[in-house]
């Protein structure tokens, strides 16, 4: 019988597990926020902080959120209902960035 190790896997899974857990609980957030942006105008996402309404955003409008670098993050009503979770991620906001 092979003894518990928390090695098993690769450093990959790791990550990618990771990753995951953290763009759930992202989208769990109990605060809402409005972020607005020029070019893809505006969206009501969950809010833990900017940077996570902003991630999130990003993934409703499917574009890398290193690009948005205009968009204002606004307070909203909390009975406002927010953008649904994606259900396919395209991490980068392009296809082929998997």
């Amino acid at each position: 019988m092979k003894p518990f190790n928390f090695n098993d896997g690769t450093r990959e899974q790791a990550r990618r597990a990771a990753e995951a857990r953290a763009r759930f609980h992202r989208w769990q957030a109990p605060g809402r926020s409005r972020v607005a942006h020029p070019a893809h105008g505006s969206v009501v996402v969950p809010h833990a902080s900017n940077l996570a309404a902003i991630l999130n955003a990003a993934e409703v409008w499917g574009c890398d959120w290193t690009t948005i670098t205009d968009a204002g993050v606004w307070i909203t009503d909390q009975t406002e209902p927010a953008a649904e979770m994606p259900i396919h991620y395209r991490k980068g906001g392009q296809a082929g960035d998997h």
